[in-house]
């Protein structure tokens, strides 16, 4: 029997959804661990498809299966996960991506290891497709790569901001202890695992495992792939706004307030999520003391009427205001870059017109030699026939004496 001190049970809970094609795989990445002091729970979110079906054929006695009759969403999911673990340690799995058969025991050495017993715990992650194949081209990998390297020179308790450096809930891992001081994923469609990293971060820089232990899988249903911009702006700056309000818990008492905005805002503008008009009303309704959860319900309405398009009509300014700082200024960019090309071809245009104007002038030039000549040769041939007719005049008289005198 492992000694639980050193060999603490892990619960592994995977909220699983119309991922027939993917879940096998997934389940067995997490019996196949060679870390073995696990459990397993996973929970059908009333899938339409073959996934519980998948689910139940599987016999190891470490599973545990629920199945919802109508679907609750991913953090209802997780958070009634969280609620049936028996874990000292808590990790996450979507049920469409990998563990690398290491993963746990990795992340349980290192949570032990630790000063801080009570972060969250990530690794780094690798990419793949519907087949399993690993890709690096992927937005989803080259952003990853970007942000990774965006990262490197920022302080742990600032990452975060700039980011999600995990990616997904399947890189969580974290221990029951945390777990009962953040609370529960909140109802947010694409930022739940976003928002709970920046919780956790309250409580201690998360620790980031340079080596990929997780496959990330891409696909056409990844809920990132739809496109719902209001959602997006609404989540991300009630997120953001909430970390920025309780960042000083992670600052020294030492920090100048120039080297703060300097970090902090060096993450946020590097920060593709960081929508700056957003964030400033999210943050000027906290600062005025709207409770937490009027703000998440203004960030997660089912009826897709949102308060900021609202004010954006009211208002009567461009809705685009609203978008993220990387969007505005690739907007900018692109302004800059179309005028410069005006420009050049005004350039082009004016240097064309010069030499219209040129070619005229010498056209007018040539007319006036032209005219000047034809003038010249006119007074030449009027000046040729007078002295022509003198001389015919003349010969004529000279003939006309000769004609007498014969007479």
């Amino acid at each position: 029997m492992p000694n639980t001190l050193a060999h603490p049970l892990v619960s592994v809970l995977m909220p699983a959804y119309n991922h027939a094609p993917y879940v096998r795989a997934a389940v067995e990445s997490v019996l196949d661990q060679t870390y073995d002091n696990l459990e397993l729970i996973a929970i059908d979110d009333a899938s339409s498809d073959a996934t519980w079906e998948v689910l139940e054929s599987f016999s190891d006695a470490r599973l545990r299966l629920y199945r919802h009759e109508a679907n609750q969403g991913a953090h209802a999911t997780l958070n009634e996960a969280l609620a049936l673990a028996k874990g000292e340690f808590i990790a996450i799995i979507n049920s469409d991506d990998i563990y690398h058969s290491v993963r746990l025991a990795r992340l349980v050495t290192e949570a032990l290891q630790s000063n801080d017993k009570d972060s969250l715990v990530f690794t780094d992650v690798t990419f793949i497709d519907e087949l399993g194949s690993t890709v690096e081209s992927h937005p989803r990998a080259l952003g990853y790569k970007a942000l990774r390297e965006r990262c490197t020179s920022l302080a742990p308790h600032i990452r975060l901001l700039t980011g999600n450096q995990a990616i997904s809930t399947s890189n969580f891992f974290f221990s029951r202890v945390l777990a009962e001081k953040i609370g529960a994923f909140a109802p947010l469609r694409y930022t739940h695992d976003w928002d709970w990293a920046l919780r956790a971060s309250i409580h201690g820089g998360p620790i980031w495992v340079r080596e990929p232990l997780l496959s990330y899988r891409v696909h056409g249903t990844n809920s990132l792939s739809e496109d719902d911009i209001w959602r997006h702006i609404h989540e991300n700056s009630y997120i953001q706004a909430k970390a920025l309000m309780t960042l000083e818990l992670g600052m020294s008492e030492q920090e100048e307030p120039a080297d703060a905005m300097r970090t902090t805002g060096l993450a946020l503008l590097q920060n593709e999520s960081f929508h700056p008009l957003a964030l400033s009303l999210y943050l000027t309704c906290l600062l005025s003391g709207v409770d937490d959860h009027r703000m998440l319900a203004l960030s997660c309405r089912r009826d897709n009427i949102w308060i900021l398009k609202e004010l954006a009509e009211a208002a009567s300014i461009p809705g685009n205001l609203f978008r993220s700082v990387a969007h505005l200024a690739e907007q900018e960019i692109c302004i800059a870059s179309q005028t410069a090309l005006i420009e050049e071809k005004d350039r082009g245009i004016e240097a064309q017109t010069q030499l219209i104007n040129e070619r005229d002038q010498y056209i007018d030039e040539l007319r006036s030699e032209i005219s000047d000549q034809n003038s010249r040769l006119d007074e030449l041939y009027r000046s040729r026939l007078v002295r022509i007719s003198i001389a015919v005049r003349r010969t004529l008289d000279r003939l006309a004496r000769s004609g007498r005198s014969n007479l």
